[in-house]
């Protein structure tokens, strides 16, 4: 049986900066899609990384429920620590409020939070939890040049101020959660402060049917480089 094609589509944000939805289905993946799409998203991060640079894998825990067991199974080595996701292009993070409970009562969903996992086990941890957890929508990466510590450190110092809460303000770190809505019309001083130090920045994103893709350089010769082909006008098939 004939493998589905992924295909890959160009954003429009300013430079040096470029962005890409990786257009993949439903999450957690279809099983005819899985095995393409992971080779393609673990290509694309080994290719993202190279000699001295940084990929960590971070796992959202709000789709959690599309890789419980795979997850709980590998506590041990991932040693996941619990921090806070944070929309830069929506409101800051707050408690819930009467209009959301009404919303809820509606029968909308109104997360309370957007938890995100950091996993301390280690770089092998971390690459395990990227090949395993890519294709339920949980999965993260960032690539970055610093130690993840310092990378965390950057993040807490931009988004922190924003929230008022003080039950949201114990997280012991913060990053960046982004779709392509986030990305449109924004300013190159705008991306590169909301994602700090980071290279490369993947994120499933389930609402989206997509995986994106953000980096503070030109990602078509990273796609090649995956084995994504071009087909010009900013598309790429894998």
């Amino acid at each position: 049986m004939m493998m589905a094609v992924i295909h890959i589509v160009l954003l429009s944000v300013p430079q040096p900066y470029s962005a890409v939805e990786i257009q993949v289905g439903r999450f957690p993946l279809a099983d005819e899609a899985a095995p393409r799409a992971v080779d393609l998203l673990n290509r694309l991060a080994q290719a993202a990384a190279p000699n001295g640079q940084v990929s960590d894998t971070f796992l959202q825990n709000e789709f959690l429920a599309n890789a419980r067991d795979e997850f709980n199974q590998h506590l041990r080595q991932w040693m996941p620590e619990s921090g806070l996701g944070v929309w830069p292009d929506r409101p800051p993070p707050e408690l819930w409020k009467t209009t959301d409970m009404f919303k809820m009562a509606a029968g909308k969903s109104v997360p309370l939070m957007y938890r995100v996992y950091r996993l301390k086990g280690g770089a092998k941890a971390s690459a395990e939890a990227f090949q395993l957890m890519t294709r339920s929508g949980m999965a993260m990466a960032i690539v970055h040049s610093d130690s993840t510590d310092a990378l965390l450190k950057t993040y807490k110092a931009t988004y922190l101020p924003g929230i008022q809460a003080p039950n949201l303000r114990i997280f012991p770190f913060y990053v960046p959660l982004l779709d392509a809505n986030s990305l449109k019309d924004r300013k190159a001083d705008e991306l590169k402060r909301w994602l700090g130090g980071a290279h490369f920045y993947l994120r499933e994103s389930p609402a989206d049917k997509t995986v994106l893709v953000v980096a503070d350089h030109d990602l078509g010769p990273t796609l090649v480089q995956a084995g994504a082909k071009s087909e010009g006008n900013g598309r790429w098939s894998y």
